[in-house]
């Protein structure tokens, strides 16, 4: 009996250790459960998250436009999407790259070297449910995400950068010690509105670089690139004083009749400190009582380039007389990017060159480059009188070298080693950075790149190239090769004549983006209107027209007399009434939106308001068209909407 008692205290023993047994399993079921749940909402939160900051990331990418507010802004709009995608509160973490960094997406065969870069990374504490009762309140869900954009536009350097033509408008910077009211907004250091250091948009102080770039197509015939600098120093030289061009004309045809003969000085002073270009008078020319088209003479004799400017530290006038104390010093460093063997996108330099100033304290001004076509370190064209050589220490640059592959005469395949390749357009680039170091006055130069199998038959000075390249225009092209300012040009335009240019070449995949435009400082007899159009299309199918007070507002619905607007935007050459572009950005900049064939909003293809969805766009150069001011320096600024794309 005792036996039996026993053995059934036993099974009510372990009948209570099952109960407890499946209760822990219970619990440890139901964890299992509540691990399972919680898990699968962390994920589907994660994915929520994911998708919220990649949107994120793209929207705040396209408000990086350099303006002093532009990380807030991004951070702002990424934070707007956020919500949007209901995202409460998250903790963000944002960076903006340099305005100079470079990026690339290899995933996406993205190229666009020159993009910025904006980077996000949130946190999102997300509530659990049944793993709370084990302690765990929140899990952080972390997502990064990181966008480029390319804002910048490739502006050409030149209207006939092919054939390295010099004409009536070319590129200028001041040094430093010079006020932004000459025409150089970025280069100059100080304001006459308030004699003060000017702080530079990009909030760095201790650079003044344009920043150039040198597109070389895939198809490009030559292994050698050899990079020209046109009148690089800032040193007018005494015997340049225009009386050897005042009754040459340069071009002979037997089906050209000149008409009466012009010998137009244009501040061809004896004073050196002045530029100086000279009438040819073929202007005047006729072809069966038609007028030739200009890009077939020689317009003018350029004698002199450079302006010779500045006194003291911030001062923005000009000396009594020719002083070369005041002359720029400006700094010319050729580069590459290339892909390491970890896919990092790094700099290599390759050679450097420091203009010459000539009085005989920075340098004694004896490279001879006044006027003429030189590539620093390379070899000679035959009618050069000296070696310009590269800086001494250039990577690439021997100091007193002719051979090929020196200075800024590359050799491709040695000298552009991992070179980093377009993938989409098999384009390669070389980049050029134009800092002002010294000075207080402009320094005019232009830039050309190309082969090297014309040096002994193609001449260095600049009036002897231009008969020579217009004449047989073959004789001297760059062959495809292209260079552009990127983002920003400075220009001098030369004489007061009537201009018509290309800006940028834009793809067919801006059709119905936006392209902003700004100029800065357009005066001395520049005039209204600005007239843009696409080489592609018929002006009378599409073109647009900025700046015309007759005509108000503008077409991107800018009204420029109202006087209460801030910022209000200027207009060139000014009128009764409106502001004068003197000193002045186009603020807000012009607003142009690249036409499309859009057939839900096409009612009316014959209306000219439709004109920008009833237009079809296949590609095509923005051209500009305007009368320019006379010894008038000034600056295009450009940027396209984008279309922004994820790296990561």
């Amino acid at each position: 009996m005792e036996t039996m008692k026993q053995r059934q205290r036993d099974k009510e023993s372990e009948r209570g250790q099952s109960i407890v047994l499946v209760a822990l399993m219970f619990i440890g079921l139901l964890g299992l459960v509540g691990l399972a749940v919680d898990v699968g909402f962390i994920f589907a939160r994660r994915s929520q998250l994911s998708s919220a900051v990649d949107a994120a990331a793209l929207a705040g990418v396209v408000e990086l436009t350099n303006s002093a507010t532009e990380q807030e802004d991004a951070l702002h709009r990424a934070a707007e999407f956020l919500r949007a995608n209901n995202i409460p509160e998250p903790v963000i973490l944002a960076t903006v790259s340099d305005a100079r960094n470079y990026a690339f997406d290899a995933d996406q065969n993205s190229s666009t070297l020159g993009a910025r870069n904006f980077a996000i990374t949130v946190t999102w504490p997300v509530e659990l449910f049944f793993l709370q009762v084990l302690g765990f309140e929140k899990a952080d869900i972390v997502e990064s995400a990181t966008a480029a954009n390319f804002p910048l536009a490739d502006i050409y350097a030149s209207r006939r950068v092919e054939i390295g033509a010099l004409t009536t408008s070319n590129q200028a910077v001041f040094g430093p010690n010079i006020c932004v009211d000459n025409g150089d907004p970025f280069s100059a250091m100080f304001d006459s509105r308030a004699i003060t250091f000017r702080q530079r948009w990009w909030g760095d102080a201790s650079r003044r670089t344009y920043r150039y770039r040198i597109l070389i197509p895939p198809d490009y015939p030559d292994d050698i690139l050899r990079v020209e600098l046109f009148d690089p120093d800032s040193i007018n030289k005494p015997n340049n004083d225009g009386n050897r061009y005042r009754d040459l004309v340069s071009h002979t045809q037997t089906a050209i009749a000149l008409g009466d003969p012009i010998d137009e000085l244009l501040s061809c002073t004896a004073d050196r400190k002045n530029p100086c270009l000279i009438d040819t008078g073929e202007t005047a020319l006729r072809i069966g009582g038609n007028p030739v088209d200009p890009d077939l003479v020689n317009q003018w004799w350029f004698v002199r380039i450079d302006e010779n400017r500045g006194g003291s530290p911030g001062s923005c006038t000009e000396p009594g007389s020719y002083t070369a104390t005041q002359n720029t010093q400006t700094l010319y460093e050729l580069y590459y990017y290339r892909r390491s063997d970890d896919g990092v996108i790094e700099r290599v330099n390759l050679a450097s060159y420091t203009g010459q100033v000539g009085d005989g304290l920075r340098d004694n001004g004896n490279h001879d480059t006044d006027m003429r076509w030189v590539s620093p370190g390379g070899q000679l064209s035959y009618d050069q009188t000296v070696p310009v050589p590269a800086d001494p220490g250039s990577p690439n640059g021997g100091v007193t070298s002719q051979g090929k592959g020196q200075g800024f005469e590359i050799e491709i395949e040695n000298d552009l080693y991992n070179i980093f390749v377009d993938q989409a357009t098999g384009n390669r680039y070389v980049y050029l950075d134009v800092t002002t170091l010294s000075g207080g006055s402009e320094n005019g130069f232009e830039i050309w790149a190309g082969p090297d199998d014309y040096v002994s038959t193609v001449a260095s000075d600049v009036n002897a190239r231009n008969v020579q390249v217009i004449n047989n225009p073959s004789s001297h092209s760059s062959r495809g090769v292209t260079v552009f300012g990127l983002g920003h040009l400075p220009m001098n335009s030369n004489v007061n004549n009537a201009v018509n240019i290309p800006l940028i070449y834009v793809g067919p995949e801006y059709a119905g983006t936006t392209i902003f435009i700004s100029n800065y400082d357009s005066d001395s007899g520049a005039t209204w209107p600005v007239n843009f159009y696409f080489d592609s299309i018929a002006q009378s199918d599409w073109s647009v027209t900025f700046g015309n007070p007759n005509v108000q507002p503008d077409p991107d619905g800018v009204d420029s007399r109202d006087a209460s607007a801030n910022p209000r935007r200027c207009i060139i050459g000014g009128a009764s009434g409106f502001l004068n572009c003197s000193t002045r950005w186009i603020d807000p900049p012009w607003a142009l939106q690249v036409p499309t064939y859009d057939p839900e909003r096409c009612t009316n293809p014959s209306n000219p308001a439709q004109r920008n969805v009833c237009t079809p766009f296949y590609g095509g150069r923005l051209m500009v068209n305007y009368r320019g001011g006379n010894h008038d320096t000034y600056h295009w600024n450009i940027s396209l909407t984008g279309l922004p794309y994820l790296i990561r």
